[in-house]
């Protein structure tokens, strides 16, 4: 894949990359001021999330930050180059300041991307050869395995310790361990076009869509069984340690954000003031991002928590929350996403949410 990208961002230092590298590549630098929000959907009360715009790979291009480890110190996602190359890349936070390491890819890909990291500092993703895209994990020096045994596909999760990758392979819903072979998730109906988004920590429930449902797929006794979780149109798109998943359901008016509780249980999620919530993540306190509508229409990045609703991230222009960290032992737990203005990879550090 390779796409040129507009100019978003202004950066205070660069790099050259090639179109492919032999090892891991590091930047360190900071973008903008961070900027804060205080209290809910309205404002007012005291301010508890602080943003900042991740660093990119060079000066013009702009990324997006996909994934985040449970303790908050890994962010997985890519960065464009000027060359109109996409890489995969992470953020660490060292010394204060954001630093990105872009990572290899084969000599036959043109792209890559990650799309999930792990406790250990393990990476899943992409590689796209052209247009068959090929899973693939990178491990905590940067070093990177194709999954499977030759089939293309896409990984979209990893679980935080077992190294199971989920995504897709075609037409199929699909689980990767390292040095074994694809394994194909049961869709809902025999031939239903499925798609794997999030799974837990030990790698043993998984969930997606199937057929155009969300569903839940657990392994039980070895075998992988399918369960839909409502009757209409939707996908659940993440996982916390122990199972619950979230994801939306699609009316003819809207979109409803849903919390599948891994007892059987859910719960319906509200909305900024608009008509719609499609959440992306959500961590052990079951705490959950995502995109929802304001009362103008508008979509804006949120945060929600059981104790305390929707309240809004802050950010200059809209932009999206896709996961993020448990809370950390100082009370504050990492959201990472992208948009603002300019556009970049986004973090949150949030307070009492």
């Amino acid at each position: 894949m390779k796409q040129f990208a507009p100019v978003f961002a202004a950066m205070l230092s660069a790099v050259v990359l090639p179109g492919c590298s032999e090892t891991p590549i590091e930047v360190a630098n900071t973008l903008d001021a961070p900027s804060l929000a205080k209290g809910g959907p309205g404002g007012g009360g005291t301010e508890f999330a602080t943003r900042t715009a991740l660093p990119a790979l060079q000066k013009g291009v702009h990324g997006e930050a996909y994934a985040i480890s449970r303790a908050g110190g890994l962010i997985g996602g890519y960065s464009w180059d000027q060359q109109g190359y996409m890489h995969p890349v992470t953020w660490s936070l060292q010394n204060g300041t954001w630093k990105i390491t872009a990572y290899p890819w084969d000599a036959s890909a043109t792209s890559a991307i990650i799309r999930g990291v792990d406790d250990q500092g393990n990476k899943a993703g992409n590689f796209w050869p052209g247009s068959a895209p090929r899973p693939v994990l990178w491990n905590a020096a940067g070093a990177y395995t194709v999954l499977g045994c030759g089939e293309l596909g896409e990984a979209h999760a990893i679980s935080a310790v077992a190294q199971v990758a989920v995504g897709r392979s075609g037409p199929s819903a699909t689980v990767w361990s390292t040095g074994q072979c694809a394994e194909l998730l049961p869709p809902l109906t025999p031939g239903a076009a499925s798609a794997a988004y999030a799974v837990n920590s030990d790698g043993m429930i998984a969930g997606g869509s199937s057929a155009g449902l969300p569903v839940r797929w657990r392994r039980v006794d070895g075998t992988w069984q399918v369960e839909q979780l409502d009757s209409r149109s939707g996908a659940v798109r993440g996982s916390n340690s122990a199972g619950d998943l979230v994801g939306y359901v699609q009316d003819e008016c809207c979109t409803t954000g849903v919390i599948w509780f891994v007892d059987g249980s859910s719960r319906t999620l509200p909305t900024l003031g608009g008509v719609s919530t499609s959440p992306r993540a959500i961590n052990s306190a079951r705490e959950v991002v995502g995109l929802s509508t304001r009362s103008n229409g508008s979509g804006w990045p949120f945060i929600w928590s059981e104790t305390l609703g929707m309240r809004e991230l802050p950010v200059s222009d809209g932009a999206w929350a896709f996961a993020l960290s448990d809370p950390r032992g100082d009370g504050t737990r990492v959201v990472v996403g992208a948009g603002g203005r300019p556009f970049a990879a986004q973090v949150w550090v949030v307070r009492n949410p």
